[in-house]
């Protein structure tokens, strides 16, 4: 995930960039995220070191793709450790990737377009996948 503030807030462990991507400590980034950037680890990794990595993952492996069966809001996210796999702005997310997902997920649209801007998938998939982990604090009054 590149320039995602709702990374850090929702509680993710970390981001792991995949292949060709920004610099994630980029100025452009950093101003994007509103500095959260720094606030998880990121790990940046080829493909192939990337696969070999998500071999040992235990938990859920779930990606966005336009090709995707199953509606994000229908998968039960709470079982264990979940790795969210979104693609790029231009071509998504690459077939390699794609096909080492447990399951390819798609976010229901109406409309012509066909796809979301990915800051906006993003941001729907993370609080979705942390919806049950999420709790509201109270607040404090003011006076």
């Amino acid at each position: 995930v590149e320039r995602h503030p709702d990374v850090a807030i929702v509680g993710a462990k970390g981001v792991i960039l995949v292949g060709d991507t920004t610099d994630p400590f980029s100025v452009e980034t950093v101003r994007a995220t509103m500095g959260s950037i720094f606030a998880v680890p990121v790990a940046k990794a080829t493909t192939e070191a990337f696969l070999a990595w998500r071999g040992g993952f235990s938990g859920l492996v779930a990606g966005t793709h336009l090709k995707g069966a199953v509606d994000y809001r229908s998968v039960d996210f709470s079982r264990g450790p979940v790795l969210l796999m979104m693609g790029n702005e231009q071509q998504g997310l690459p077939e390699s990737l794609a096909a080492s997902c447990d399951r390819l997920l798609r976010i229901p649209q109406a409309g012509r377009a066909d796809s979301l801007n990915l800051a906006v998938a993003t941001g729907i998939m993370l609080f979705e996948i942390r919806r049950g982990a999420l709790k509201l604090e109270p607040i404090l009054d003011q006076q």
